[in-house]
């Protein structure tokens, strides 16, 4: 089983996919976004970066997500994926096509590899999407006082941007089940026990899936590096 962690910088994804991981005995797969991404930095070095490196980052994040993905489809067991490879193409990479910072030939050469990983035998959907969001005035509140340093120097029209595409994006998303939650009723980083409160939630969408590990809380979950990445996505965008 797969459960897939969707959100905006500063949802609470990350903090909520460890608690899951934990109270469920899942393995656990992260975003590959600082020390093994030598395009993270670059791209968000204003424009020019964004311009010039925008299909670098993106092809990095499609590359190791589907390694992660294969990892996690050789190893078996059930995993909680710390963002979808569906938001690093149709909310990242095509916003970054839609601002200009990927050329059509670039968005074309993307979405044709992106389609054909698709069939691969990995890329299954998930069982349940879990999908944080909150209002862009608290997201951008929860940049700025928590996130990255390149992500609290970026220009908040681009998170407005990313917040009104992941809307639309969520919308329209048939893959699987969506769980939405607020992120203003769990603060997850703020409140770390606010995430039991969701942990009920998921427990009582997934009634006898779940593995029967949870008399065991503090048992440590295997951990990947994921990947995952984005429009311009700054830590992850």
């Amino acid at each position: 089983m797969l459960l897939g962690i969707a959100g905006m910088i500063g949802s609470g994804k990350t903090t909520l996919s460890r608690a899951l991981a934990q109270r469920f005995g899942l393995q656990l797969a992260l975003e590959s976004v600082d020390d093994d991404n030598p395009w993270l930095e670059r791209f968000y070095d204003g424009e020019e970066g964004m311009r010039s490196f925008g299909l670098q980052l993106q092809l990095h994040f499609l590359a190791t997500r589907f390694k992660s993905m294969r990892r996690m489809r050789a190893a078996g067991g059930s995993w909680v994926l710390d963002r979808t490879w569906y938001e690093d193409a149709e909310v990242f990479a095509r916003g970054l096509h839609e601002e200009g910072y990927l050329s059509s030939t670039e968005w074309t050469l993307y979405q044709q590899l992106y389609t054909e990983l698709l069939y691969a035998p990995a890329a299954r959907p998930p069982r349940l999407l879990i999908y944080l969001h909150a209002p862009i005035d608290t997201i951008l509140e929860r940049i700025a006082t928590r996130g990255r340093a390149k992500e609290r120097d970026a220009d908040p029209s681009y998170f407005a941007a990313l917040h009104r595409r992941y809307a639309s994006w969520v919308e329209g998303f048939r893959k699987c089940p969506v769980l939405a939650i607020d992120a203003r009723e769990y603060d997850l980083v703020g409140n770390p026990t606010a995430a039991d409160a969701i942990i009920a939630r998921v427990r009582r969408e997934l009634e006898g899936e779940l593995p029967q590990t949870e008399l065991w809380p503090t048992t440590t979950p295997v951990t990947t590096p994921a990947t995952a990445p984005a429009t311009a996505r700054t830590a992850t965008v």
